[in-house]
């Protein structure tokens, strides 16, 4: 419809129409063929200035040919992870240039307030020439990622958050990260009241990485000699190279039964089943027993690993503390050197593994939301080849893994603020 325009120069009121200019809008709406929109275009021309200028349109945002519609539609898309530009592109018949171009001028999202509960931990997932990690920030309490970080050096942790307002660092209660030093050392500097909560995965994992550690010794001793005549061999030798071979095979193959919390590893009434390679019918329960039987050293370890999980299992955040005490002493009495090492690392931790006990909302603060975030900020990185922009690649994640972000309309440099 014809109505009077406003000249972008001198303001007056303009009715006057020089001409008409054919415009085609790509117009993506039907996705199995290319759509285009054409329609004439008025240009006016100022009486009093001269100026000449285009009409506005209910089709397209200022300076773009593609119709509003098919921007809707390209921002919907980039919300799943999966998407690539390159996809998005084909599919609205667009170049991944320009579905690029439309996400950067709609999509940027300011960092979020901090929480009371706040997680952190980093994801290799952005590679350049001053960082390889991703530090990522979550709201424990709505699983909401409040921002992700393209460094996670201390330098620029620090700079990051002493750049937030004091008041909102202040109200930060817990704050839960992995074993990473730098963490412990911002988290004092940057917030005064909170306590800092070291996630019980990345201790269990540490434990699990020691213990098997020593899986693998005691497996390599058991390596039965593979140049070898057996024919040359008394009975007692072709019976112990026999049982090596037995106990190699049972480390080798059946290592998962030493880590895995299955209450079918303990219950000796489970069916069991052939085992070709040992000749007779087995249960895990019966497997967990041969390789206990094999290794003193071993044997010592996986109890130890039991205790260690018996104290995240059955501690409370009152009982913590003494609890913690007597394991490392049952640590420090063990003449296993990996576990002698994981013990000097509990202590260092100590006060940050008690803390791990306190309870919100009746359950213990973890870092277990964060780590399923990471998968997908991997997924958006695998999917894409890697990024090279890193507000692009910041905004796309922020835009894909919180429900609740909404792109700019019109785009955020054109609004009038």
């Amino acid at each position: 419809e014809r109505k009077p325009h406003l000249c972008p120069v001198c303001g007056t009121s303009v009715k006057k129409v020089k001409g008409y200019t054919k415009k085609r809008i790509t117009h993506s709406i039907l996705t199995d063929r290319k759509c285009v929109i054409i329609y004439s275009a008025r240009r006016f021309e100022c009486p009093v200035c001269a100026k000449t200028f285009y009409e506005t349109n209910p089709f397209v945002f200022d300076h773009q040919k593609i119709s509003m519609a098919t921007v809707m539609n390209i921002l919907n898309d980039l919300k799943s992870p999966a998407a690539t530009f390159t996809q998005i592109g084909d599919r609205h018949h667009v170049s991944p240039t320009t579905v690029s171009y439309i996400f950067d001028r709609h999509v940027k999202i300011p960092r979020r307030k901090l929480p009371g509960h706040l997680c952190i931990d980093e994801v290799y997932a952005f590679h350049s020439t001053y960082s390889d990690y991703v530090c990522v920030l979550v709201d424990y309490d709505t699983a909401k990622v409040l921002d992700v970080l393209s460094s996670r050096k201390k330098y620029d942790l620090i700079n990051y958050f002493t750049a937030i307002p004091k008041n909102e660092r202040e109200a930060v209660e817990i704050f839960s990260s992995d074993m990473w030093e730098t963490y412990r050392i911002v988290g004092k500097i940057v917030f005064p009241n909170a306590k800092h909560s070291v996630d019980k995965f990345h201790v269990l994992q540490e434990l699990t990485r020691n213990l098997d550690a020593v899986r693998i010794r005691v497996m390599n001793r058991c390596r039965p000699p593979s140049n070898i005549d057996k024919n040359n061999l008394t009975a007692a030798q072709v019976n112990e190279y026999n049982q090596k071979d037995i106990n190699y095979y049972l480390l080798k193959k059946f290592n998962w039964v030493l880590f895995k919390e299955d209450p079918k590893i303990h219950d000796a009434n489970q069916e069991k089943k052939y085992n070709k390679k040992l000749g007779r019918y087995l249960n895990l329960n019966d497997i967990y027993r041969m390789i206990m039987e094999i290794d003193d050293e071993l044997n010592e370890a996986v109890n130890l690993k039991d205790a260690i999980y018996y104290f995240y299992r059955n501690s409370t955040y009152k009982t913590a503390q003494k609890d913690l005490k007597k394991l490392l002493k049952e640590l420090d009495a063990s003449e296993i050197d990996e576990m002698k090492k994981f013990a000097k690392t509990m202590r260092n931790w100590k006060e940050e593994i008690v803390n791990s006990f306190i309870e919100h909302d009746g359950k213990k603060v973890n870092n277990g939301i964060i780590e399923n975030r990471n998968k997908t900020i991997k997924l958006i990185k695998r999917s894409s080849n890697g990024y090279r922009n890193w507000e692009r690649f910041r905004n796309r994640v922020l835009y894909s893994l919180n429900d609740d972000t909404y792109p700019y309309f019109p785009p955020a440099e054109s609004k009038n603020e």
